[in-house]
């Protein structure tokens, strides 16, 4: 019976509050449409969220997958590298913390791929026999490695996308053989198309054999090392017995306990190569909807509350006629639910729009493994998301209007409702909050959005408009001699620069904004005593250049000369240094006609005369994302050190047209061995290394601009509310004498207080909470003074206007019409 009678009594409460807001369709569809963007935008959020941090990787025990990496003893902060293929071999070997180890490495660089239409870069990743098993992923097609794999000279499995784009997803292609490099592989497999792992431009992964470069030089040959932990090892206790068997090893070696390995988990290490700052920005930005959700309830709990109050009378009818405070309660509370369900699903509704783009424009890259998407998880989030909201803005407003006082509610009129001063000190104290919170986020974008515009403000030292680049790759076994490879270049250059709209054209071995030229090598200079071991630098780079580089570039030359024609394999070694090499090694001479080497010491090294020095070309450090950097470096003539890769640069009128079409017919027409890789505006480049930034610059921003619009939205609102309640006493102050300037700063004073309170307590708040954005901002601190005036500026102004619109009509109460009304 009781249940019957809770049903039936909530069926009644569900009618009547729909029946209810329909007699105001304007007040439910700007609290439905609040709602939507609050629980839609912390919805789509969530998603990426959930995807970085919460949901695991579609391997079985993915929980007990790890990845080692090592890391200098002395620079902690250092970022982490590889392992060595020894270090894998002994710990594989003496291991008890594991169930499988298992190596992988993606930079080998590329093989060259032919036998399946046209010649084409690879990354065909080296892995170990256990790789697979160790995932636990079963191949879709065909097997994956096994112990008979490492008798021949190379095993191959697709990737499930390279599979079908080069082979048409021909299901015979198992046993097939292809040629990698002028190594003939076999395919004993293709995985399944849902399959990923980083990095997910593999197009294949290729068996570690003993035979192969990795396994004949383990030594020297670099790796990442992936395990899978035995169940209830610790990551603690992994990491120590590894420490214990890296000294054993290595105790010997000279410099060689300045490592030691260090053990993390996949899913966390897969953001990690993703993006250094990725965790951290996602959590700044759910940081940042969850405020902006906190201000829409708010928000709402203000329009509720003066609903309520409006309601005064209709609630005592009720109270008299029997209803419990309780009862009141509950109807209420069941309006609240009501609306935030129905707000819910509209925010499900963004929400999965919103993701849908996210994943179609993929403004930044994200984790392999698991997509962000609304699924379950998610859709459970936003049902308790819906109920915890409708629990923050109804449950103030419910309690606060079912204290009736009876008397005065039946008493008072319907021109104006009886609203304790409590009351209102409480919607105004509800907007202070608004204030609050808008303002931390305000700074907080203004903080992200001055470093965005500070980053991409500084002079890279070369232009990137009307500029492309196209990899190339030389196979090893055609062009191992080096004049054959500069003789291609000048060749391939003589007929690129008359292609249609091409201005001119270079060529360089590397390029910035790739982190392809992070200083590895050693420098000595002639005269000076070589550093020693202990003091050895690996801080200088190395580019081979052709002359037209530097114009192409727009790199200008500080002084000295360019190369020339003359600066060929058998005249006088020479070479451009730029001025962060001049900085660090000339800081008080003059380095024109100095001799240099550049290259590990011991080693078989020409003298280098310098004969120019250019102005420094900025890169970015992957693992600094928020910094540019300068390396010292040192430019070669192709004639003289030609490389086996490298990018083609073109400088265009405009926009390239079929240009990826056009050069690979003319590379062709030289050398089809030769693979031509995609088409690439620098700029499209240059982008995409400050997607991060300018990401979080944008979505921060965007939840700032709807916090600022709803704290004025939540002022308007109570002001006009509260002059609807006064009309009564403001027609009383004018006819005793105010006048309509008096009424109009009375009413913005008020207003301007609780707004003066929320900023104050805004900006104690965004101090304590903008420490934790120093590491995502450029050349502004965040403490900046100019922002948080500038923000609080911003704030007072819309304060002001929104307070402006209802002063002004309280100013224009008619005293006559207003006494002669009761």
């Amino acid at each position: 019976m009781w249940s019957r009678n809770w049903l039936e009594r909530s069926k009644q409460d569900l009618s009547y509050a729909m029946r209810a807001f329909r007699r105001t369709p304007g007040f439910t569809a700007v609290v439905i449409l609040t709602l939507a963007l609050g629980i839609g935008a912390t919805t789509a959020i969530f998603s990426i969220v959930d995807a970085i941090w919460l949901h695991p990787l579609p391997y079985p025990h993915a929980d007990r997958m790890v990845v080692i990496w090592e890391k200098l003893v002395h620079n902690p902060n250092a970022p982490p590298f590889f392992d060595s293929y020894r270090d894998f071999l002994a710990w594989r070997r003496e291991s008890q913390s594991f169930e499988r180890l298992a190596p992988a490495t993606w930079a080998t660089g590329g093989q060259i791929l032919t036998g399946a239409g046209p010649a084409r870069n690879v990354l065909a990743m080296p892995v170990g026999i256990d790789f697979f098993s160790l995932l636990g992923i079963k191949p879709e097609l065909g097997r994956t490695f096994q112990l008979d794999d490492l008798q021949r000279s190379c095993s191959v499995v697709l990737q499930h996308g390279f599979w079908m784009t080069a082979f048409t997803g021909q299901k015979d292609v198992i046993g097939r053989h292809i040629t990698l490099s002028e190594k003939a592989c076999t395919v004993v497999g293709v995985m399944p198309e849902g399959f990923t792992f980083y990095p997910e431009a593999a197009s294949m992964w290729m068996l570690i054999t003993p035979d192969s470069e990795i396994g004949r030089d383990p030594e020297h040959a670099n790796v990442g090392v992936f395990g899978l932990l035995k169940p209830g090892v610790s990551l603690e206790r992994a990491r120590k017995e590894l420490e214990l068997l890296y000294q054993n090893e290595h105790r010997k070696d000279p410099g060689g306990l300045e490592r030691i390995p260090i053990v993390h988990p996949l899913a966390e290490q897969f953001a990690y190569l993703t993006g250094p700052n990725l965790r951290l920005s996602v959590l700044v930005l759910f940081g940042a909807v969850s405020f902006v959700l906190l201000i829409a309830c708010v928000n709402i709990a203000n329009l509720l509350l003066g609903r309520s109050l409006v309601r005064q009378k209709e609630l005592a009818v009720r109270a008299a006629l029997g209803s419990g405070r309780m009862r009141l309660v509950r109807q209420l509370l069941t309006e609240g639910l009501l609306l935030s369900f129905a707000g819910a699903v509209a925010g499900i509704l963004l929400a999965t729009g919103a993701v849908h783009y996210f994943r179609v424009l993929r403004p930044i890259a994200m984790p392999p493994g698991n997509p962000v998407r609304v699924n379950i998880q998610v859709l459970g989030f936003t049902a308790i998301l819906a109920v915890v909201t409708a629990l923050l803005f109804g449950l103030a407003p419910a309690l606060k209007a079912s204290c009736v006082n009876l008397i005065d509610a039946l008493r008072a009129s319907s021109q104006s409702a009886s609203v304790s001063p409590a009351a209102r000190t409480f919607g105004k104290a509800l907007v202070a909050a608004e204030v609050m919170l808008s303002l931390a986020l305000l700074v907080g974008a203004g903080l992200l959005i001055e470093s965005v515009y500070r980053l991409t403000s500084v002079p890279l030292g070369f232009r990137t408009d009307h500029v492309f680049t196209v990899p190339l790759e030389l196979p090893k076994w055609n062009y191992s001699k080096d004049s054959r490879r500069a003789r291609f270049y000048r060749e391939a250059l003589n007929q690129v620069a008359v292609l249609p709209g091409v201005e001119g054209a270079a060529f360089a071995s590397s390029l910035p904004l790739n982190s392809g030229r992070w200083g590895s090598s050693v420098l000595a200079v002639e005269g000076k005593p070589e550093p020693s071991p202990a003091a050895v630098r690996h801080d200088v780079g190395q580019a081979s250049i052709t002359p037209d580089y530097f114009r192409i570039m727009s790199v200008r030359l500080q002084r000295g000369r360019l190369f020339e024609d003359r600066d060929r394999a058998e005249s006088q070694a020479v070479a451009i240094v730029n001025e962060a090499l001049v900085q660090k090694y000339f800081p008080q001479e003059n380095p024109i006609g100095w001799r240099i080497k550049v290259g590990e010491p011991g080693t078989d090294r020409p003298w280098l005369t310098i004969v120019g020095v250019a102005v420094s070309e900025k890169d970015r450090n992957f693992f600094q994302e928020m910094a540019w950097e300068e390396i010292p470096l040192v430019f070669r003539p192709v004639a003289q050190d030609p490389p086996m890769h490298g990018s083609l640069l073109l400088r265009t009128a405009g926009k390239h047209l079929n240009l990826g079409s056009a050069l690979q017919k003319q590379i062709s027409e030289l050398d089809r061995s030769v693979p031509v890789g995609e088409v690439e505006a620098l700029d499209e480049r240059l982008s995409r290394t400050l997607a991060y930034p300018r990401f979080r610059a944008l979505v921060l921003g965007t939840f700032a601009g709807i916090a600022l619009l709803l704290a004025g939205v939540g002022l308007y609102a109570v002001l006009s509310q509260g002059i609807a309640q006064r009309t009564q006493e403001f027609g009383i102050r004018m006819a005793l004498g105010a006048q309509k300037r008096d009424i109009l700063l009375l009413v913005l004073r008020q207003g301007m207080a609780w707004t003066g309170i929320g900023i104050g307590a805004g900006l104690i708040g965004a101090l304590c909470l903008t420490r934790f954005l120093s590491g995502l901002l450029y050349g502004v601190k965040a403490t900046d003074p100019w922002t948080l005036a500038g923000v609080s500026a911003l704030l007072v102004s819309v304060a002001l206007l929104a307070a402006y619109l209802p002063a002004r009509r309280a100013a224009s109460v008619d005293p006559t019409v207003t006494l002669r009304y009761e």
